[in-house]
């Protein structure tokens, strides 16, 4: 049933014969918007110095659960094997993370001096300068170094040249 419009511009007219349906917004209830707090600026901004200084307990239980694992790790016995190796791959985990958490201190650290030694500079009138090639090769030279040191360089250059040689294989038949 269609009805005519006056203009054209105006609505159609419905009729008030056609019952309204049951099921009809009456109002709208507000849909609730559950926000993440790492993204959301309402819950501030992330401080890295303020979160190590905060939560510095952490790795004293870090370090008492590290030694508790080396403690069971010499009790397992030689036919449980798949505790011993669970026990090991934690026990590896966790020096990892150290290890990567003490090289981001010291890298952070050597930045820090970097950039006061350049706000010296600015002080001194020269212009403000960075080379990402002098940072880059600095940071080569340590971790050789560091290599060299732990007897581990074989291994770390056997990895890369691997990793080269299946780049270059990649690019050739492609």
């Amino acid at each position: 049933m269609s009805f005519r419009r006056e203009n054209k511009n105006r609505p159609r007219e419905q009729s008030s014969k056609v019952p309204v349906p049951v099921f009809r917004d009456v109002f709208q209830v507000k849909k609730r918007h559950h926000r993440d707090p790492r993204f959301d600026d309402l819950s501030g901004r992330y401080n890295a110095k303020m979160f190590e200084e905060n939560y510095e307990f952490i790795k004293d239980i870090k370090e008492r659960e590290k030694k508790e694992l080396e403690k069971e790790l010499e009790h397992v016995g030689e036919n449980e094997t798949t505790k011993k190796k669970k026990l090991t791959y934690l026990l590896q985990r966790m020096e990892n993370q150290e290890r990567n958490r003490k090289l981001l201190a010291k890298r952070k650290e050597e930045q820090l001096k970097e950039q006061e030694e350049i706000m010296e500079a600015a002080e001194r009138g020269k212009k403000p300068y960075i080379s990402k090639k002098k940072i880059e090769t600095k940071q080569l030279v340590e971790t050789y170094q560091s290599l060299k040191k732990n007897h581990r360089l074989d291994k770390y250059l056997e990895r890369k040249r691997k990793k080269n040689f299946s780049k270059d294989r990649k690019r050739f038949f492609e």
